[in-house]
């Protein structure tokens, strides 16, 4: 995979497909963190995992399960599982000091600024770089048996040789209408993308596009990115020209 990953190309500063609501879109509908001048999204909150519960539990049961087997055996003593059971409590407590230490991992896309700042591996602080110096990939996440189990949207660290520890996934499924997405919002000539989360903001950005003398696009698209009305698209097309 490693090798591949290496030969695989970034995927372009460009709309690629049309973002839909049932992938992408509905995110920010429901969640906000979202306006005509920062887009903020957690990729990863501090709090309680699967694993820690999982952990725990199991550390209980075996618990529980030592008590009655050293009750009615009586050639069985509880001290007898110690080792078995340090090692689950061991992993446990592991599981819940990294649940109450990791940071949070945020996406953050600035608009006006052209920045972009996400996440690297593990306790590696938040990188900051300039939107087109990012390198995204559509990662393929395979099983271990081989078998492909889908695709996510992945971010490299550029300062991060080592690849197995210097990515972190931007979006779960679905990276070209997600990093679509991205490229949209931060090409700061166009209208925002679609979504009722941007509606509030909408005339705001247009009449500061307007003030400019409706710019060019930063980066090219696939898909028509029209104004919210016919009347702003024919605006933009008598002032800009595009």
């Amino acid at each position: 995979m490693s090798k591949k990953w290496i030969k695989q190309e970034p995927l372009p500063f460009m709309i690629i497909i049309k973002p839909t609501h049932k992938n992408v879109v509905k995110w920010f509908d429901e969640i906000g963190g979202v306006n005509e001048k920062q887009f903020k999204m957690v990729l990863s909150a501090k709090g309680l995992s699967v694993w820690t519960i999982v952990s725990l539990l199991i550390g209980i049961l075996s618990t529980v399960v030592a008590i009655i087997i050293s009750f009615f055996d009586k050639r069985s003593n509880f001290t007898d599982w110690y080792d078995v059971l340090i090692p689950i409590f061991a992993i446990s407590l592991f599981f819940w000091l990294y649940s109450l230490l990791k940071p949070t991992k945020r996406l953050i896309l600035d608009r006006v600024t052209g920045k972009m700042t996400y996440p690297s591996y593990g306790f590696a602080p938040h990188i900051t770089l300039t939107f087109i110096r990012a390198t995204v990939y559509s990662n393929i996440s395979a099983g271990p048996d081989g078998m492909i189990m889908g695709t996510t949207l992945q971010a490299r660290n550029p300062y991060q040789r080592d690849i197995t520890r210097g990515t972190y996934d931007l979006a779960p499924a679905d990276p070209e209408e997600w990093w679509s997405y991205f490229v949209w919002y931060m090409d700061k000539n166009r209208p925002l993308p679609p979504g009722k989360a941007f509606d509030p903001y909408r005339e705001k950005d247009f009449e500061r596009r307007k003030a400019e003398g409706f710019p060019k696009p930063l980066f090219e698209s696939n898909i028509p990115t029209p104004e919210a009305t016919k009347q702003q698209r024919a605006e933009r097309k008598r002032i800009g020209g595009w």
